[in-house]
């Protein structure tokens, strides 16, 4: 829902308080997640993916073809300060590993993807060529955004490569991330739904 909101705000720039964007994402939250099964999320998840991975793009390639990031000085000639190795204090050595564990973060759907699936015997094959194409992209375009930004790269890194460029990577994006805010509902709400009705007749019929 914060993503949903940080993308509104700046499509909107800034045109309404955040809180309100939040709202709003969390009533598409709800309503979509209420879908009972994830085979008709599938379509949805699909939309979503490609869009996030078409907005990452766009912002790679526009950084590297910009002079400088966006939050750079504009009155120096530009170098990025990238470093291979570093001396990071511990809070920030513990920000940044926490920052490649949250990418992972939607791993425990795994468990209610193999439980839906036709051929549950395929699973295995299929969470190693999504977590093998995930670390990929993670990989490919984090060495790309952090060497031509550097120390500037942006947090959401999405805005890194200007305001236009900004607006447009959001604009892409937003049905990924509302179809992430759908996911991020649906499975708990399941969870939650399968441990209250446990043992009734409402939950196998």
């Amino acid at each position: 829902m914060l993503s949903i909101s940080t993308a509104l705000n700046a499509l909107s720039t800034h045109a309404v308080c955040t809180a309100a964007f939040v709202a709003v994402a969390a009533v598409i939250g709800f309503a979509f997640g209420s879908i009972r099964t994830l085979d008709r999320i599938g379509a949805l998840a699909w939309i979503g993916a490609i869009s996030i991975i078409i907005a990452v793009f766009i912002v790679t390639i526009a950084v590297g073809l910009q002079d400088r990031p966006s939050a750079a000085p504009s009155t120096a000639i530009w170098k990025s300060d990238y470093k291979i190795i570093n001396n990071p204090s511990f809070t920030d050595a513990v920000s940044a590993v926490s920052t490649l564990v949250f990418t992972y973060a939607g791993t425990p759907a795994f468990f209610n993807i193999a439980a839906e699936m036709r051929q549950p015997l395929l699973y295995t094959r299929s969470l190693a060529v999504c977590q093998t194409t995930v670390t990929m992209i993670y990989v490919i375009v984090g060495t790309i955004i952090y060497y031509y930004c550097g120390s500037y790269v942006a947090s959401p890194a999405l805005g890194s490569a200007g305001v236009t460029k900004k607006k447009v990577s959001y604009g892409v994006s937003l049905p990924g991330l509302i179809v992430s805010c759908v996911l991020f509902v649906h499975l708990p709400a399941k969870h939650t739904c399968v441990r209250i009705l446990r043992g009734s007749n409402h939950l196998s019929q």
